[in-house]
């Protein structure tokens, strides 16, 4: 019976991790699908220890902005490389017109390798 148990639990837990992905595309994901086109009437100035922290970074550095919406952050520090990403389907798009590396992943399973990145950005608002 103790292999049993393992296993029972981690059906349990993915059960409860697949029940709190569909809340959080219920009632977060959905909710940004709805408010991207106001989204850069209030997301456009970059906050400044968040712009300071971007041009202090060694030229040739890569960046992750995990959750990047419009790419507000994006273009800040030409000497370094960036790469952004969001679930939001038409803020990544309007990232993407902007000439940013954007893509669409979930920032709970990102696709990169660990420690890739010099810099990782994931900030609300």
């Amino acid at each position: 019976h103790d292999t049993v148990r393992p296993l029972h639990e981690a059906a349990w837990m993915n059960m409860m991790e697949e029940a709190a992905s569909q809340l959080e595309r219920d009632h977060v994901h959905s909710v940004y699908d709805k408010i991207a086109p106001y989204f850069n009437d209030s997301r456009y100035k970059a906050w400044p220890k968040v712009r300071q922290f971007l041009l202090d970074l060694q030229p040739g550095s890569l960046v992750a902005d995990i959750g990047c919406g419009n790419g507000k952050y994006l273009h800040i520090n030409k000497e370094v490389f960036k790469l952004g990403c969001d679930v939001c389907r038409p803020l990544v798009d309007f990232a993407w017109s902007q000439g940013h590396e954007v893509q669409m992943c979930d920032g709970l399973h990102l696709p990169y390798r660990d420690g890739c990145f010099d810099a990782v950005l994931s900030i609300a608002g």
